[in-house]
């Protein structure tokens, strides 16, 4: 199974006594689905909250072979058992531990109690403007499943939320107390 681009977000699974490499982004997926299956994995893919999506892409981009080859393997893999398996550098996949079903997340913010965010990309989208949709849409093509819930969050809390918390923090470093021997960290001329 050959990927599009050299470097491209992947996994690689330990399948039937081998390796098989298979895209891990929106974008991977859908350069390797013909008309009809692509449909159906866009419908998914937009309206499944983001702790769900590797789920999605799991079951677009497992091929067919390999499932028949290791039906327990593709099992374990598609109840979230991703032991062993790798990203393009090699390193281990460590799926979010987020349970969940809903469409939004219900999340504390400073000074604002709890706010909703839309949990699903196409609940993000629905905020957007056109130019911020597409942006959007860009960087969740090249996002890896894994990391897509992060990509969802940041896109979904709302500016005013996201300005406030921005303040805060540089508030916060700008008011960095001096280091516990009782010089500041900062560089003497």
């Amino acid at each position: 199974m050959g990927l599009n681009e050299p470097g491209e977000p992947v996994w690689n699974v330990p399948l039937a006594g081998g390796t098989v490499q298979m895209p891990s982004t929106p974008g991977g997926v859908r350069a390797q689905l013909e008309a009809h299956p692509l449909s159906v994995f866009e419908h998914k893919l937009a309206r499944t909250p983001g702790q769900q999506l590797v789920s999605v892409i799991l079951e677009a981009a497992l091929p067919d072979a390999a499932r028949a080859r290791d039906p327990d393997g593709a099992a374990r893999l598609m109840n979230g058992d991703f032991t062993g398996v790798t990203d393009e550098t090699g390193e281990e996949i460590h799926l979010p531990d987020i349970e969940g079903t809903e469409p939004v997340w219900v999340i504390p913010f400073t000074g604002q109690g709890t706010v909703e965010i839309p949990a699903t990309i196409a609940g993000v989208r629905a905020l957007l403007d056109d130019a911020r949709r597409t942006e959007f849409d860009a960087e969740i093509a090249s996002t890896p499943a894994h990391q897509l819930h992060f990509t969802i969050y940041q896109w979904g809390i709302p500016s005013e939320l996201a300005a406030e918390t921005d303040a805060v923090i540089t508030q916060l470093r700008e008011d960095t107390p001096p280091a516990a021997d009782g010089h500041s960290d900062e560089a003497v001329a």
